[in-house]
Order: C-alpha cells, then sequence, then structure tokens
C-alpha cells in the first residue's frame, strides 16, 4: 500500500506542470543535483518533497563484459555474494535488518553493469545508505558462501536448459558476438565458466572493478539532499579509486551473408526463432528516430509485426522487435515462436514486413500513433521511485543527454516522416540476417537450409 501511495505522489510531482501530454513540450522533475566525490564516486541526487520512501541505486562498471574467457560467469557470482555475508553482518543479519524496517537490499549482474538497489522508508535512510556500502565495499566472501552461490549458479545454468527461450537469447549472444567477444556469453555464465571459479577469482574481480571512479550513486526519494551528501561522504569517502579493466567495446562476429544456427532440442514442439543485424549504441542520435520506426514496425500490441503474423496468419501468440543499445555496440533483434510444423512460413512472412516497412515506410498516422503511445507511456515508466532511479543511471552511464527526461516529448515530437524513413533504411537490412533456431533438428532443419549456411549445435 505504502508503495502505490509513494508511486502516486512522485508521478503527481513529475506530472504537475506537463499535463495534457499533448500539451506539454517537457516533463518537470524536482531539482536534480550531481555531484562528485574526490575518489571519484559520481552522486545524483533527487529529493522528492513527501516521498515516505527512499531508493538507492548504486551502478558500478563490472558487468559481465569484464569476465575473463574461461571464467565466464565471475561478474554475476561476484554480484550474487555481495549480500551473502560483510566483516561485520552475516547473510542472515543483512537480510533481518532489511526485513524488520520493511526494506529490500538486492545485488545483481548484465552485460556492462553491476547494480545494487536498496528500497527503504524515508526515517530509515542511514540505514538502508550503510547497508548499501557495507555490502559493496566489504563483502567477505565466505568460502561456504561461495561454495553455496557456486552450486547456486550451476543449477539455474542446468534449469535454463528446460526454457527454450533462454537457450535462445544465450545461443543468439554467442552467434552474434562470437563465442570469444565479451558479450558473447550472458551474465549468468556458462557451466565450464563457472564451475572454473575460485573464490581468489571473486576477491581479484572485485578488487579490480567495484571502484568509485567507476561507479554512480542515485537516490530518489524523500530526503534531505544536503544531509545525504553528507552522509554518502562519510560512508564512501574512503572507497580508494583505482585502475580497473578497459570497459568493453567491441563488434558484432563479422561474416558476409546469411547465417543460421540451429539450437538442437530433440523435445520441443515449438520452435524459439530470433533474427538478428547490427545496430547502434545506446546513446546515438538516431535513437528517437529508431524509437518510432520500432514502436510502428514491432514494439508493440498494434504493431505490423503483430498485426501480419499473429492477428493475420495466426502463427504465434507474440512477436517484437527491438534495437537492444550498449555503450558502444548495439542489435536489431526480431523474437517470436511459433509451431515446428510453421517454422520457415513465419520466419518468411516476417522478412516480407520488413521489407514491406524498409521499402514502403510508415504512413503519417501510423508515425503520429506512435509518437502519442510513446508519450503516453513514459511517464508511467517513472512513475515508481525506483524506476526514475534507474533512469537516472542509465542517463549517467551511458552518457544520455542530461534533460533525457525532460526532453524526451520533445525528441519524440520532433521525429518526422523523413527521419523514420530514413533510419528504417539504414538499420533494418535487405538480407544478411543472422538466424537462431531452439528446435527439434528433424523437424525444421530442412526449412531452414535455404535461408543460408546451417550450423546444428548441441543444447549447452
Amino acid at each position: 500500500m505504502r508503495r502505490l501511495f509513494a508511486f502516486a505522489l512522485l508521478l503527481a510531482h513529475v506530472l504537475a506542470t506537463a499535463a495534457p501530454a499533448a500539451a506539454a513540450d517537457a516533463i518537470h522533475l524536482p531539482p536534480v543535483t550531481r555531484t562528485t566525490l574526490a575518489n571519484g564516486l559520481r552522486v545524483i541526487l533527487l529529493p522528492v518533497s513527501g516521498l515516505p520512501l527512499v531508493d538507492f541505486r548504486l551502478v558500478l562498471d563490472a558487468g559481465s563484459g569484464l569476465d575473463p574467457q574461461g571464467k565466464e560467469g565471475l561478474a554475476g557470482l561476484t554480484a550474487d555474494l555481495l549480500t551473502q555475508g560483510t566483516p561485520t553482518r552475516t547473510a542472515t543479519a543483512i537480510a533481518e535488518e532489511a526485513e524488520f524496517v520493511g526494506g529490500t537490499l538486492s545485488a545483481s549482474s548484465g552485460l556492462e553493469q553491476t547494480v545494487v538497489q536498496a528500497e527503504f522508508l524515508s526515517g530509515d535512510f542511514e540505514l538502508g545508505l550503510d547497508l548499501v556500502a557495507d555490502v559493496t565495499l566489504r563483502p567477505k566472501f565466505a568460502a561456504d558462501e561461495f561454495a553455496r552461490a557456486k552450486t547456486k549458479a550451476l543449477g539455474r545454468i542446468e534449469s535454463d536448459k528446460d526454457d527454450p527461450s533462454t537457450v535462445a537469447a544465450q545461443a543468439f549472444a554467442r552467434a552474434f558476438y562470437g563465442a570469444a567477444h565479451p558479450f558473447g556469453h550472458t551474465s549468468g555464465g556458462t557451466a565450464a565458466g563457472v564451475g572454473a571459479l575460485t573464490r581468489d577469482d571473486v576477491v581479484s574481480f572485485h578488487d579490480r572493478t567495484y571502484r568509485p571512479n567507476r561507479a554512480w550513486l542515485v537516490v530518489v526519494g524523500g530526503f534531505d539532499a544536503a544531509r545525504a551528501k553528507s552522509a554518502i561522504a562519510k560512508k564512501f569517502g574512503a572507497w580508494k579509486a583505482g585502475e580497473a579493466p578497459a570497459s568493453p567495446a567491441g563488434s558484432p562476429a563479422e561474416r558476409k551473408g546469411a547465417r543460421v544456427v540451429l539450437v538442437s532440442k530433440p523435445d520441443a514442439t515449438q520452435t524459439q526463432i530470433r533474427m538478428g543485424a547490427p545496430g547502434l549504441p545506446r546513446n546515438h542520435p538516431d535513437r528517437f528516430p529508431l524509437l518510432v520506426a520500432n514502436t510502428i514496425l514491432g514494439g508493440g500490441f498494434t504493431s505490423r509485426l503483430v498485426s501480419e503474423v499473429r492477428v493475420k496468419r495466426g502463427l504465434s501468440y507474440s512477436i517484437s522487435s527491438r534495437f537492444e543499445g550498449q555503450r558502444a555496440t548495439g542489435a536489431f533483434v526480431v523474437s517470436t515462436f511459433t509451431k515446428n510444423e510453421t517454422a520457415r512460413q513465419t520466419i518468411d512472412v516476417t522478412l516480407e514486413e520488413l521489407r514491406k516497412f524498409r521499402d514502403q515506410g510508415a504512413t503519417a498516422e501510423e508515425i503520429q500513433k506512435a509518437k502519442n503511445y510513446l508519450k503516453g507511456q513514459f511517464p508511467l515508466s517513472i512513475e515508481a521511485p525506483d524506476d526514475l532511479a534507474q533512469i537516472l543511471g542509465d542517463i549517467a552511464f551511458f552518457a544520455l543527454a542530461p534533460d533525457y527526461i525532460e526532453g524526451y516529448w520533445s525528441r519524440v515530437d520532433a521525429v518526422t516522416a523523413e527521419d523514420v524513413k530514413r533510419v528504417t533504411r539504414q538499420y533494418i537490412p535487405e538480407s544478411g540476417y543472422l538466424f537462431v533456431a531452439v528446435s527439434n533438428p528433424e523437424q525444421v532443419k530442412a526449412q531452414l537450409e535455404s535461408l543460408g549456411p546451417l550450423e546444428v549445435r548441441p543444447l549447452e
């Protein structure tokens, strides 16, 4: 109940001078304070008067892209262990301290980030900040906790084999970037990589990558900014800066023409399909034109792909397209699934829709509808304090425009029909796609062979 109340209060603040959407030029946030400690930690504060909650989000440049080859899963395992004990708190004590006051504390790792996040009542600001600092700066990495976390991670990898969608995502990453690329595996790692990890690996990774000059602390909610600055300086000021591995950049694996990867899952009655091509970084100037274009193509329930593949043809319950963006690279990806018998038909229909959209462009009505949808949905995506903290963290991490939130509506409105036509032709290729399918090879291999050179891989 208190979270719903907090959401309503924050949304009221955000929309106070921004409704109705169609008549507004910008979303207006309360003032955001940005400062940097002497050790390099960048601090972003957004106090909201009357909000009873405070959300902490510590973003570290320590994602799975920094996993050494042969030890895939190191960043993820390190993040899993953060909340499992410090020199002064056991894992149980950490959980109980947070739960006793109704707070939450967690840590997770992705391709480029490790994130420690917490939410507490405003009156428990000091406790929440202390827990975030303690687990981030002083994790114990006890041998028994390491063994338990490693076993759990291996179990997760094994259970993922039963989820065709997860298998498809992992297989696509490996095929798109290449097995040796930093992004060629997901943050969960591989069985071989996690199996090879030692406690010393975790300690070393934490020491090398968890540095204040590679971190951002975002705080959103009901707190006093001056007191927060002082408290943050006390908790994080002694954290020492240091050199750390360069952030992964890289590009997709080079290839000429289309390529097909079929992951063998003999018991599959449906085929998971991923189609992809090189995209663009998260902060690319064409991001907003592509956002509008992709909303029309496959980014919503009324998109062209949904209309053709699901509604008209009944080939799939779900299909979508997206432009994934990292700091230095990205991908255009179409995701869907269908019966084994209609795998090729689904791909062909999808390719035809991509060609039509690329060649013919979007109508004025489609563009305006997409703009209205994006402008209407965006305020809802920042109505919760933790959602707003995430976007503020992304703005800093991905070097987005400082006024990304305030200027979101105007940037969407500024997209023209010519912009949509240009980016569609530039980033949606005519051919040369990477196709990844997870299915029964006996039923689908013959269907896919004419798409391009085909490789059958075992389920890994």
